[in-house]
């Protein structure tokens, strides 16, 4: 797992030809840097004395955030695999009407798979923008532009994950189910942008 490795090694592997890394593993680690941005703005707010009627509020915001970095360190990981699965479904035996229906079957849910892994990262980055807003609205004046950036990089986890959600339901035979989830994913994109305006606005009241 490449959380075990260096940064040094990850970007490596993103450059190379190889598939894996990707753009999915990507839009996650953009979310967990964004969470520890928002992280260590909360934290530079705990024991001020300026900001003394919101500590236990910045300490219930440095939870959310520590929980969001977690979820998306493991979302890297299960993208990795979501595409690995797919792949090798892909490369299911077709000579016979049965291992054609089989390989049909198998694709398919992978590929379901392979857009759950990254709406979830969209859906989690509208949480950090979410969370980022707050920050913004309470934390540490000195470094709000630590938290524009984490809402920067929120943003872009959550639209960048969402070309890889579209990308597998366009290949999803069940209608019903690409609607649902497409569904999903309008509504948590057109929340993300709206919300991450106004994380700049709270950051241009205050500044």
């Amino acid at each position: 797992m490449y959380l075990d490795k260096t940064l040094q090694q990850y970007l490596d592997d993103l450059a190379s030809s190889q598939p894996t890394p990707g753009g999915g593993s990507a839009a996650a680690l953009s979310g967990a840097m964004g969470a520890s941005l928002a992280c260590m703005v909360a934290r530079l707010t705990v024991g001020k004395a300026d900001y003394a009627a919101v500590q236990q509020e910045i300490g219930e915001l440095i939870e959310q955030g520590e929980a969001l970095r977690s979820r998306f360190q493991e979302l890297m990981r299960l993208d990795i695999e979501a595409y690995g699965k797919l792949s090798a479904c892909f490369k299911m035996p077709r000579s016979t009407a049965e291992e054609k229906t089989a390989r049909t079957q198998a694709v398919q849910g992978a590929l379901v798979e392979a857009a759950l892994v990254p709406l979830d990262m969209v859906e989690r980055a509208l949480a950090l923008v979410q969370c980022c807003k707050r920050v913004a609205q309470i934390g540490n004046k000195n470094v709000l532009s630590d938290i524009a950036t984490a809402t920067s990089m929120a943003s872009a986890a959550g639209n960048g994950a969402a070309w890889m959600v579209n990308v597998n339901l366009n290949s999803l035979k069940d209608a019903d189910k690409a609607q649902e989830l497409r569904n999903r994913l309008d509504s948590a994109l057109e929340q993300i942008t709206s919300e991450a305006i106004q994380v700049i606005r709270a950051i241009e009241e205050r500044g």
